[in-house]
């Protein structure tokens, strides 16, 4: 009777791991929470061999009324109020060339729904012309705003599978999106209207700001 016993245990405790052990081969979906430079992220990602995953990102960040004071622009002292909005959706692959390590290469394409810096400058003293005292509210105020949109490519490479063998899974990316220049928008008020005529030279100088960098750390889990 105890040799039954014995054996269906034994029966039963075989059954348990290669049931187990089935449902960690059907595990190829996981679903990670990240934070960085393009803002939280929500993602999916699902295993297509044992070294390529494919998944899809969601990032949003948005910073309202974001304030710096006493910024030198040569002899003068502003304040910038500055509001950044962030949409990407990513579509991007990721490659594991080592079997026994995390080291991954990424690659894929950001659709950038918005990218948007807003930035409103005003003087933080009056302004002074010989006796002509200039109250700096009256002044005026100069208005940027910068859009990056379209579709960027971007490659990187991190450590941390998208798939983590355990359920649960940490990890971290570096890279860049490779865009298009950013469009730009001048506008002031006041005596600082003539400033629009910089628009040209401001839009000259973001010409080289092509690059968005990406940095995140990852949490996944396993499903």
């Amino acid at each position: 009777m105890k040799k039954k016993k014995k054996q269906l245990l034994l029966t039963s405790f075989l059954c348990l791991c290669l049931l187990g052990q089935a449902q960690e081969n059907q595990q190829k979906n996981a679903f990670a929470v990240s934070f960085g430079s393009p803002g939280l992220g929500l993602e999916y990602a699902r295993k297509l061999t044992p070294k390529l995953n494919a998944k899809v990102v969601w990032h949003s960040l948005k910073i309202e009324d974001y304030e710096q004071e006493d910024v030198k622009v040569k002899d003068d002292l502003v304040d910038i109020l500055a509001n950044l909005e962030v949409s990407i959706i990513d579509l991007g692959i990721e490659y594991l060339p080592f079997k026994n390590s995390s080291f991954k290469l990424t690659a894929g394409i950001g659709i950038l729904n918005k990218v948007n810096i807003n930035g409103v400058v005003t003087y933080n003293e009056d302004i002074v012309f010989g006796d002509v005292i200039i109250i700096n509210k009256d002044a005026g105020e100069i208005i940027t705003d910068i859009n990056w949109s379209g579709v960027a490519p971007y490659l990187g490479f991190g450590f941390g599978r998208a798939i983590p063998k355990k359920k649960l899974g940490i990890g971290i990316e570096f890279g860049s999106y490779f865009s298009s220049s950013p469009k730009v928008d001048l506008t002031a008020t006041n005596l600082l209207e003539s400033t629009t005529s910089q628009k040209e030279n401001l839009q000259e100088a973001l010409d080289e700001f092509k690059m968005i960098p990406r940095i995140q750390i990852r949490l996944a889990y396993k499903f």
